[in-house]
């Protein structure tokens, strides 16, 4: 009895060194395990999640970290760790983080994959989900609508993380404003890989959604920064921003059809974003413009071939005593050293304009109201072959004062508006889409505005001070530029790499006989 007794004992601890490897670390291996451990977590806890498939698991992670001490919930090994079915992370509490989860191979049962509130009366702040792969775990009927990501509270981060391949309705990631508790919230949304979206067709398949029209007068202060968004084809709008004081800093978009749109929101600012677009599509799309006062500076466009609301630059018509759901009328707008490579047509102004069917649509539909109290300056425009229509005015531009912005049409005259300075530039090509001016002092690119209506911007495109000699373009240095290169894997997750996803086609079999192609 005594041997026993003692092999039992030993057992036990055995057992219990698994279940607490130290450091406040807790490591689980099933669901109810994890759900006794969340229940029973205090500040600086570190719930460990064994390697392997976690079938079903819908995680309910309620706790009250502090700054120094949150609650933590990550993978034994970053990756290994694959939530399958329907499973989900919903969230609720303080200073909560999650990392080094997989989410593949089914789809959440609920509303959302993430969701940074477990209900009313339990919502997120202060908490962070990092290192994480969302992959593919899509609805089974792509026309059901449901959101990946869904943000409330205030001070949540979702960053380093993958996110790619919803074929079905609904947006991405949305950040909702539903209440003085979620507004004013300053989430982070930096360093993710939002990859490819296919062509939905409609609205509602936005890569990211800050608010909706009954929140354009909200606060928000949402950082939107160094992201990578590829093939986000979804619909005309990748970001679409209606609340307001919203950041969107240093993100690249890569061939993706659509638009960073400033739809109901209210100063913005928008620095030292790349869009690259190519010779095969004409719907990738740059910035559009609606309401008042952004600050849209040192971006940089190549071949971004897009027409009206796609254009690389689209400056909207207002309706006037417009109702909230529709388009408030451009003002104090600000326009500064950016550069455009090869765009079709990258200046439209006056986009939507429909006074002409003002006989058969009702006054709440008109877009009639033009741009004013704008600024567009210290531009750069460059063509390798000539653009016959670099400026599109819809409407009217009377509103807008340009000064100082340059172009080079390859060599051809270019006099329409009087809004550009003709120049002869020689450009250098780094790579396939980054050319910088050769020649950084030639006088043209020094002959920069200067004026209270813009305000100092600082640095350019790559970080380089302009304090110092500001020149017209997103560029103002050569050497950090001729140094840049885009390195996919610095966003999302440090052990998953953008570059190893391939897309295989899916096939299903099915014959005529059986009724398998009835809808």
């Amino acid at each position: 009895m005594k041997y026993i007794s003692l092999v039992l004992t030993m057992l036990f601890l055995l057992a219990s060194c698994k279940k607490n490897i130290g450091n406040n670390g807790i490591y689980v291996e099933n669901a109810t395990e994890l759900k006794n451990a969340i229940e029973q977590s205090q500040p600086g806890d570190n719930i460990i999640l064994s390697n392997g498939i976690w079938k079903n698991t819908g995680i309910t992670f309620y706790g009250y970290g502090t700054k120094d001490k949150p609650i933590s919930i990550s993978a034994e090994t970053p990756g290994k760790v694959f939530l399958e079915g329907n499973s989900y992370l919903h969230l609720g509490g303080e200073h909560l983080h999650v990392s080094g989860l997989y989410f593949r191979n089914g789809y959440s049962p609920n509303s959302s994959i993430i969701r940074f509130m477990i209900n009313e009366d339990s919502v997120a702040n202060y908490c962070r989900v990092t290192n994480t792969v969302i992959k593919d775990f899509n609805q089974p009927n792509r026309y059901t609508n449901d959101r990946w990501i869904e943000f409330y509270g205030k001070h949540n981060s979702f960053d380093h993380n993958f996110v790619s391949g919803k074929s079905n309705d609904g947006e991405t990631l949305r950040v909702f404003f539903t209440g003085n508790q979620h507004i004013n919230n300053h989430h982070q949304i930096t360093h993710n890989y939002f990859g490819p979206r296919p062509r939905k067709g409609g609205p509602r398949a936005e890569t990211i959604r800050i608010g909706d029209s009954k929140t354009r007068f909200a606060p928000g202060y949402v950082n939107v920064s160094h992201n990578y968004f590829e093939a986000c084809n979804g619909e005309v709008e990748i970001i679409s921003d209606k609340t307001n004081f919203n950041i969107f800093n240093r993100n690249i978009f890569y061939k993706s059809e659509g638009s960073l749109v400033l739809r109901h929101s209210n100063h913005a600012k928008v620095n030292g974003n790349i869009f690259i677009g190519g010779d095969d599509s004409d719907f990738y799309g740059g910035i559009r413009v609606v309401n008042s006062g952004h600050s849209i500076t040192n971006n940089y466009f190549y071949k971004i071939k897009g027409q009206e609301f796609r254009s690389p630059l689209a400056i909207m018509n207002g309706i006037p005593m417009t109702p909230l759901n529709r388009y408030l009328q451009v003002s104090d707008v600000v326009i500064a050293n950016n550069t455009w490579i090869d765009c079709k047509s990258p200046w439209q102004i006056g986009i939507g304009e429909n006074i002409e069917s003002a006989s058969v649509l009702p006054a709440s539909e008109i877009r009639s109201a033009p741009p004013i109290r704008s600024i567009v300056t210290n531009n750069l425009i460059y063509n390798t072959r000539i653009d016959k229509s670099p400026v599109i005015n819809h409407s009217e531009m009377n509103g807008i004062k340009f000064h100082n912005n340059v172009i080079d049409n390859n060599g051809e005259t270019y006099s329409e508006f009087n809004v550009l300075k003709n120049g002869n530039l020689k450009m250098k090509k780094v790579n396939e889409w980054l050319y910088i001016p050769a020649d950084i002092n030639n006088p043209i690119l020094s002959d920069t505005y200067i004026g209270n209506d813009v305000p100092l911007i600082e640095t350019d495109l790559f970080g380089s001070r302009r304090k110092d000699k500001n020149r017209i373009g997103a560029i103002n240095q050569l050497s950090s530029a001729e140094e840049f290169v885009i390195d996919k894997n610095k966003y999302g997750p440090d052990w998953f790499s953008p570059k190893n996803v391939t897309h295989e086609p899916k096939i299903i079999k099915a014959t005529a006989t059986k009724g398998d192609l009835v809808p």
